[in-house]
């Protein structure tokens, strides 16, 4: 843990009440000794909703966080909940909250993670006093205990190339074993988007149903499926490194390639935690 993170940190937090719903190798060409220098990042989901009038302050936690530790932390904004993130209905009149941020992984999430209130997050779905899922007054405390430990796996994109013509991405993983590694894990590749201008309703806001609010990191779809794809099965040895290739991924028509990036992380199935994360965007 870094003492000067922590403490910056717990001074970021503040507390609010929730809405209740039903490199061995650090990069290719450095040199580095397998294992050296390579440190745990950690993956904050944001579990939020654009009906949910306390997940603004909690994006802003996060935000708050990530301009504390920069690439050693990855957020990614997951959609979820029928009350807080579905599209209005019957719609209204002005076309506010028209817009389904969720998906079906964002729902696989909710309900095998347990997320049963937003504002919500998960801190590499570790478990931190009894509890999985935590109120944002707590991800300071739980980012700087894990970031900048030792890491177990790491992970790069030896090729991420955005086709803006074609509207595609193509992605090549790479996952390299750091230490001896027991017990079933799993990769899986989230694609994001940023920057996207729509409705949130925020009780920091006056009036609280913002048209132009901007939502970051947000969930757009998987890769490689909801749960990912095997890395470990069993057991592996140091010096192990797999590669995963994804080519010409479509998007959707109505995403901003430039605006979107993939995060690789891989976890232990059985209790889900994120024992690796990476962040690569479309467009540095």
């Amino acid at each position: 843990m870094k003492t000067e993170h922590l403490l910056i940190a717990l001074l970021l937090i503040s507390s609010v009440a929730c809405d209740v719903v039903k490199d061995p190798v650090v990069a290719p060409g450095q040199g580095v000794t397998p294992g050296e220098g390579v440190s745990r990042k950690v993956l904050l989901e944001d579990f939020t909703g654009h009906r949910c009038n306390n997940c603004p302050e909690a994006a802003r936690t996060a935000a708050d966080l990530q301009a504390l530790y920069g690439e050693e932390l990855v957020i990614v904004g997951v959609h979820c909940t029928f009350d807080f993130a579905s599209p209005s209905s019957p719609p209204n009149a002005d076309g506010s909250y028209s817009t389904d941020f969720r998906t079906p992984a964002g729902d696989a999430y909710e309900n095998a993670l347990g997320v049963n209130f937003l504002p919500n997050g998960a801190i590499s779905r570790k478990v931190f006093n009894s509890s999985l899922l935590l109120g944002q007054s707590a991800w300071g405390s739980a980012v700087a205990d894990l970031v900048g430990q030792e890491a177990d796996f790491d992970i790069w994109f030896s090729q991420l190339d955005f086709n803006g013509t074609a509207n595609t991405v193509s992605a090549e993983v790479k996952v390299a074993v750091l230490n001896p590694i027991t017990g079933d894990h799993n990769l899986t590749i989230y694609l994001t988007e940023d920057h996207i201008i729509d409705w949130q309703l925020d009780n920091q806001a006056t009036p609280p149903n913002v048209p132009n609010y901007e939502h970051r990191h947000v969930l757009r779809t998987n890769l490689n499926g909801t749960w990912g794809v095997p890395v470990v099965t069993g057991n592996a040895s140091v010096g192990d490194t797999l590669t995963f290739s994804y080519p010409n991924f479509p998007l959707n028509s109505a995403w901003v390639g430039e605006n979107c990036a993939l995060v690789a992380y891989v976890y232990e199935t059985s209790s889900y935690e994120v024992m690796q994360v990476e962040e690569g965007k479309f467009q540095p």
